[in-house]
């Protein structure tokens, strides 16, 4: 009964909040017919663009409604943009394509807005990628040329990089690896400031496909743990997706069929909570593939028939092309030649339609470019016409032309004047800015240099002074057991030297802390090693540590902050976390030197005041000194990962 009570309040409260939401877009309706009601509306669906396809699409048809009848271009251009971004996510392709097209029409209109310059790219981005992805090579080459040119030299840096991403990914399915890899890093490394997480994911990702389908899996492998790691710190399901489907195929090309199944129920997680079908069949595709390398007919051909039944149900003729070649193979290694050969008949079936619709559409483009050349070339006699009568015109307007362009010159020389003025003390205002930044950093340098002389001299006092004494002491003692053998067995005397001996120890730990060694003689990579293997402990935290990459020497004060840094982290996690395990994983690529820290301890609140503390703001303002960011990734009861980025091109040796 008590069961049965909770569930009606549960359902009573959704069902109060959805006729709440209800409430509010009825009364949106309502009201008359305007570019208020339009804005209204935009907000309205605001929430439900990334969790309620359904509920957007609704909302943003009656958005296009309101503008066609208003005869708003620019809105009709948006609400044509996010109309096809619905049927991309529901992987109705050749609806989401026309949409976006549609969406140009009205964008680039004369009388477009300025900021829809973006939309504009991301629509030829768009079509680039389901173009790609239905087998439209020609379309996809000719929309993703067109971003860029668009792109190149406007504001919008990143969209350009993620062109690059794109060329990178149609250079690697036509298997030019070297020229792919080039785009990728070309993409990675024009990120200076290192802030896009999701185009280093994706970068990270196609480096790996790359070096994997070059066989250079060893190599693929750290960059695809990279992109997970960064796809880990968002915590976004589409970042998931990407970081897992790349492992997953890493691991089926490597041939470790446990890895790939593991990833691949981990891309399927995060495709099924993001509700991304495309991913969803990648998911169980890698799923089938990798219980083939384990022996697991069964569980294959179980995985194959549900990226069939999906794909069925949203017309994606491409992968029911593999899907039928897949289940072709799996039955024929289970022992079953009849269904076996049904499937491969189904493949070489829609093989053959795949090849047909290739080519019809490759006779109707070319019929169109035709039509569309005929037209031009009669617009060319229209416009020769016009230009002669505009000459005649013309004459007659110069009289008037020359007066208003020596008003004009007035107008401009004074207007530059002012603008020259203007533009000198905005530079000087930037100027000041820099320097008062500059002044901030030599201070805390200055503050982190003198912090480390300071403890370099209470080592060397510690080392030389406290030592010696201690070691003195010990020295008279043992003399005085000599001369005395009945002092020697006394229980006073044996605890006394014992204490001298714990005593030394302990200042030869404290002098060692304070001035590693290890990190004067072998560098950064062993002395994070040699540290992390003597505060690990089997029994109370265990500390993995790994690296990546060629690990060389860098400036002496640039090691030393790096390895006070990691120092503090770890040392909060001994005293905090109450954590069991703990890995360290440094990396080096290019001029870029990342440090990843997690544990699986009790973790902490982030949005509380105190949670970040004065330590950690200390280790970022130290951070920020060596131009890095430190990224901290903490839930309660989920454990906690750092994440620290450097650029280490001014540090090498």
């Amino acid at each position: 009964m008590r069961q049965q009570l909770i569930c009606f309040c549960l359902v009573l409260l959704a069902t109060t909040a959805l006729h709440a939401q209800d409430a509010t877009l009825r009364n949106i309706l309502a009201a008359k017919d305007d570019t208020a009601k339009v804005k209204r509306l935009m907000t309205y669906a605001e929430p439900f663009k990334d969790t309620d396809g359904d509920k957007l699409s609704k909302v943003y048809r009656e958005v296009l409604k309101i503008s066609t009848k208003l005869k708003d271009t620019p809105r009709i251009g948006e609400a044509w943009f996010v109309l096809a971004g619905v049927e991309t996510d529901r992987a109705n392709d050749s609806a989401a394509i026309a949409g976006y097209q549609t969406a140009l029409r009205y964008l680039e209109s004369p009388n477009r807005k300025r900021d829809h310059l973006e939309m504009i790219a991301k629509c030829y981005m768009n079509i680039n990628a389901i173009s790609e992805r239905v087998g439209n090579l020609e379309l996809s080459v000719q929309s993703l040329n067109k971003a860029i040119s668009l792109l190149e030299g406007s504001p919008y840096k990143r969209l350009l990089y993620n062109c690059y991403l794109n060329m990178g990914n149609m250079l690697y399915n036509l298997n030019e690896y070297d020229k792919a890899l080039s785009y990728f890093k070309k993409a990675q490394s024009s990120d200076s400031e290192k802030k896009d997480t999701l185009l280093h994911i994706t970068a990270y990702s196609g480096m790996s496909a790359c070096l994997t389908g070059q066989k250079k899996y060893s190599e693929a492998y750290p960059n695809a743990m990279q992109a997970l790691k960064l796809a880990k710190l968002t915590n976004n399901s589409y970042h998931l997706c990407l970081a897992h489907a790349y492992l997953s195929d890493l691991f089926i090309n490597w041939e470790k069929g446990s890895e790939a199944i593991h990833h691949a129920k981990e891309l399927s997680k995060a495709a099924t909570e993001a509700g991304s079908v495309p991913y969803q069949l990648i998911g169980l595709m890698c799923l089938a593939d990798g219980y083939k390398l384990t022996g697991g007919q069964v569980m294959r051909i179980s995985y194959l028939n549900k990226a069939r039944q999906l794909a069925q149900e949203k017309g994606t003729v491409a992968q029911l092309y593999h899907i039928y070649e897949a289940l072709s193979d799996a039955y024929a290694l289970h022992g079953d030649p009849s269904r076996a050969f049904d499937f491969y008949k189904k493949y070489i079936y829609y093989r053959d339609s795949i090849s047909n619709e290739n080519t019809k559409r490759s006779v109707s483009e070319m019929e169109v470019k035709y039509r569309t050349a005929q037209k031009e070339k009669e617009l060319s006699q229209q416009k020769l016409q016009i230009s002669q009568k505009e000459v005649q015109l013309q004459r007659s307007r110069q009289t008037t032309t020359y007066s208003i362009a020596a008003t004009l010159l007035a107008l401009l020389v004074a207007a530059s004047v002012y603008w020259h003025y203007r533009n000198r003390r905005r530079l000087h205002e930037q100027q000041l800015q820099t320097l008062q930044r500059e002044k901030e950093l030599q201070l805390l340098q200055a503050a982190m240099e003198g912090e480390e002389k300071e403890r370099s001299r209470i080592a060397k006092d510690l080392h030389d002074g406290v030592a010696g004494m201690l070691a003195a002491a010990k020295m008279q003692l043992s003399s005085l057991s000599i001369k005395n053998d009945a002092i020697k067995d006394t229980k006073e005397f044996t605890q006394a030297v014992k204490l001298l001996d714990d005593s030394s120890q302990e200042v030869r730990l404290t002098s060692h802390n304070l001035m590693p060694e290890i990190l004067t003689q072998h560098g950064l990579e062993e002395a994070l090693r040699r540290f992390c293997n003597n505060i690990s402990n089997e029994q109370v935290l265990k500390i993995q540590y790994d690296a990546f990459g060629v690990i060389g020497r860098f400036s002496m004060g640039f090691e030393l902050t790096v390895y006070r840094i990691v120092q503090e982290l770890l040392n909060n996690i001994v005293k905090h976390s109450q954590a069991t395990e703990a890995t360290v994983q440094l990396n080096v690529q290019d001029d870029f030197l990342s440090i990843t820290i997690e544990d699986n301890g009790i973790g902490f609140d982030k949005t509380k005041p105190m949670s970040s503390g004065t330590g950690l703001n200390s280790l970022r303002h130290r951070i920020q000194a060596m131009n890095g960011t430190l990224e901290i990734d903490a839930q309660p009861e989920q454990g906690m990962t750092a994440f620290i980025g450097i650029d280490i091109s001014n540090y090498k040796i």
